[in-house]
């Protein structure tokens, strides 16, 4: 129990809350989820590129979403 309440503390200021309208917005314009859609809508919230390796998302938001590995043959190893 010390350990889950020191990693709560260590993450409690980490926390963001996006605005649903957001949210939902982003998953009327693409085919993610709108769990996928949470993360892009935070990255954009924070300016930030979103790292990823899910196609979809990669597919659906180029402007804000990046590959984790820019040489597709290391994707595949």
């Amino acid at each position: 129990m010390a350990i889950q309440n020191e990693v709560e503390s260590l993450l409690r200021e980490g926390e963001y809350v996006v605005n649903s309208l957001d949210v939902l917005q982003l998953v009327q314009q693409s085919e993610c989820s709108a769990y996928d859609c949470e993360f892009v809508a935070l990255a954009k919230y924070l300016c930030v590129p979103l790292i990823t390796m899910d196609k979809q998302i990669l597919k659906d938001f180029p402007a804000i979403a990046k590959p984790l590995y820019r040489d597709t043959s290391i994707q595949q190893r």
